[in-house]
C-alpha cells in the first residue's frame, strides 16, 4: 500500500519542481521611456526676458533687454538641454540651455573659452548667461 501511494507522491512532486524550472522568457514590454523636458514659456532675468517657443524642428530663442541685449535663433534639443548654435559669431560657440531649480532655466556657454560668447549681443557689459525664472503665465499658474 506504501508503494501505490509513493508513485503518485512522487510523480506530483516531480511536476511541481518542472513547473518551478520552467524558463522565463525576458518581457518584451520596455519601460515607458520618459517624455523629453519641455523648455517653451516665458523667463524672466534681471531686465531680460527670455521667450522660448517649441516648434516642428526644435525650439526658438528669443532674448531680449531693453537696450542692451537682443538675440533670437533656433535650438535643437540634446538629451536635456537645448543647444543653439554660435556658428555666425564664432566657430564651435554654443549656447546652452538647461532646466534649473523651481522652473526656471540657466542660461550659458558650455565652453570656458566662450564664456565671453553670450556677452557679443548685448551691450554695457551685459551678457545674455544668467538664471532665468519662469515667468507666471495664465498656462502655468
Amino acid at each position: 500500500m506504501r508503494r501505490s501511494l509513493a508513485l503518485p507522491v512522487a510523480l506530483f512532486a516531480l511536476a511541481g519542481a518542472l513547473a518551478g524550472c520552467e524558463s522565463r522568457q525576458p518581457s518584451t514590454h520596455a519601460a515607458p521611456a520618459a517624455p523629453p523636458p519641455d523648455f517653451a514659456g516665458e523667463y524672466i532675468h534681471n531686465a531680460k526676458h527670455l521667450h522660448i517657443t517649441r516648434r516642428d524642428d526644435g525650439y526658438w530663442l528669443h532674448i531680449e533687454s531693453t537696450g542692451s541685449c537682443e538675440f533670437e535663433g533656433p535650438a535643437i534639443l540634446i538629451g536635456e538641454q537645448l543647444q543653439v548654435s554660435l556658428q555666425d559669431w564664432k566657430a564651435g560657440a554654443l549656447l546652452t540651455v538647461r532646466h534649473a531649480v523651481q522652473g526656471g532655466v540657466d542660461v550659458l556657454s558650455e565652453q570656458e573659452d566662450d564664456r565671453f560668447s553670450l556677452t557679443y549681443f548685448c551691450h554695457d557689459g551685459e551678457t545674455l548667461s544668467g538664471s532665468y525664472r519662469r515667468q507666471a503665465t495664465a498656462k502655468n499658474r
